[in-house]
């Protein structure tokens, strides 16, 4: 994940390329509109990079559609209105918009993000109906409060409690 910007500076040929031979399989740039995305989805195309783009509750079936044509890998989902970061509850709308969006778009697995950071989260949203749970945030916040000596340990854990709910 990065902003469009940085691969615009560098090319978008010359950046995907590099990421590619670094072993990267797809980008999410959040500020990459649709409408401008034409030369991205091209120079992606050309090295067989996913093209991650997201959409919100609140994004109209008409823009869904021609998202969900440009993107490849899967469709992210941002689960609340605002920015990322540890959430406390589960809106009722983001559960309403997941369940709309997953009808309208049939073609492509459908990640929900933002805002998750327990396995109580993971599991609701996998139980109606998220084919991937992006955990980002509660990492991060993990990353800040763990001596580097138990960092590893620390993440496989809290990872694995939420990789549970998904079964």
């Amino acid at each position: 994940m990065t902003y469009t910007n940085i691969l615009y500076k560098q090319g978008y040929q010359k950046f995907i390329k590099n990421a590619k031979n670094a072993g990267i399989d797809g980008l999410i740039l959040p500020d990459m509109a649709i409408e401008e995305a034409k030369n991205y989805l091209s120079a992606a195309k050309s090295q067989k990079m996913d093209t991650i783009f997201l959409v919100s509750p609140n994004t109209q079936k008409n823009r869904l559609t021609k998202i969900a044509k440009a993107t490849s890998g899967f469709l992210y989902m941002v689960a609340v209105f605002g920015t990322t970061g540890v959430q406390t509850k589960i809106n009722q709308y983001t559960i309403n918009a997941l369940k709309s969006t997953k009808r309208s778009v049939k073609s492509i697995p459908v990640g929900v993000g933002f805002g998750i950071s327990n396995a109580k989260d993971v599991r609701k949203y996998v139980s109606v109906g998220a084919d991937a749970v992006i955990v980002g945030s509660a990492n991060i916040k993990i990353m800040e409060n763990t001596p580097i000596s138990k960092l590893e340990k620390t993440i496989y854990s809290f990872t694995k409690k939420l990789k549970n709910q998904t079964k």
